[in-house]
């Protein structure tokens, strides 16, 4: 029996480098109408120039199109299939669902505890109001963990241990964000290019983490890639709208302090799994 964490496929038809480079150059011209609109205004950006935000969705029909090439039908069906694997343990849950806000928010008070001014917290209405509808739009359209930890992350874990395979993973995530750093003024929420790396990275392996704390679940790190977008834009959190890069530091230094517990945790990430 194949374990759901890993997925030994050395001789598949679509290999590795050919899945990631096709979800580059598909996806890639998705950020065209953001880069033209924050050099031009909104107002010049083509409207078939437009259509190509629909490409948001490449990384999970590539995803799908590589499993089916590589195990026909039931290969689609299994990589679909961890969407639909929502079992797991309550505290997985708690991490998942409660762990961004708590994290940004302890980060907003540390920084304004060190000197660092912002913008006041809007009330919790005002909060709910930003979040809720954020959140599901991230949860329909963003398909990156269809791709990145439903279909990369098994392979690469079949070959490395899943701290290798986080990290790995993670350089190919923070690449695949890169256009968004040709806007004028940069990454629209502020961020520098070494603050990104930063932050991604431990954001990695805590999705890898939850990926195999739920049996291989997408679903679970879904829900979590997508409550840390919503929450980022949510609450006075990114750059641009804190005002100050205090909040984005003090929540990598918190990010790297889970991450480096989730390292530790049962079973260690620098142990292989095993392959059944």
């Amino acid at each position: 029996m194949t374990s759901p964490l890993v997925v030994q496929a050395p001789r598949e038809r679509v290999g590795l480098p050919l899945m990631i480079a096709l979800v580059f150059l598909l996806s890639w011209p998705s950020t065209i109408p953001q880069v033209v609109a924050s050099w031009r205004g909104a107002a010049a950006v083509p409207g078939w120039m437009r259509w190509l935000q629909l490409l948001l969705v490449a990384p999970g029909l590539v995803a799908i199109w590589a499993a089916w090439a590589n195990g026909g039908g039931a290969g689609a069906r299994a990589l679909l299939g961890r969407l639909l694997r929502w079992r797991a343990r309550a505290s997985v849950y708690a991490a998942v669902l409660l762990g961004p806000p708590i994290v940004m928010l302890a980060s907003i008070a540390a920084s304004r505890m060190l000197g660092f001014a912002g913008p006041a917290l809007p009330d919790a209405g005002t909060v709910a109001a930003a979040f809720g509808p954020t959140f599901l739009v991230y949860l329909l359209l963003n398909t990156e963990e269809l791709a990145w930890r439903g279909y990369v992350l098994p392979r690469l874990q079949a070959r490395w241990t899943p701290l290798r395979a986080a990290l790995v993973l993670g350089a190919v995530w923070i690449v695949f964000h890169a256009p968004y750093f040709f806007m004028q003024g940069g990454h629209p929420g502020g961020y520098t290019p070494w603050l990104f790396v930063l932050q991604l990275l431990p954001v990695s392996i805590l999705l890898a983490r939850t990926f195999n704390a739920s049996a291989g679940s997408v679903l679970l790190p879904h829900l979590l890639h997508q409550s840390i977008n919503a929450w980022a834009e949510a609450l006075p959190f990114l750059p641009r709208f804190a005002g100050s890069m205090a909040p984005v530091v003090a929540s990598i230094v918190i990010a790297f302090a889970i991450a480096g517990l989730a390292i530790a945790a049962r079973p260690p990430m620098w142990r292989r799994l095993p392959p059944s």
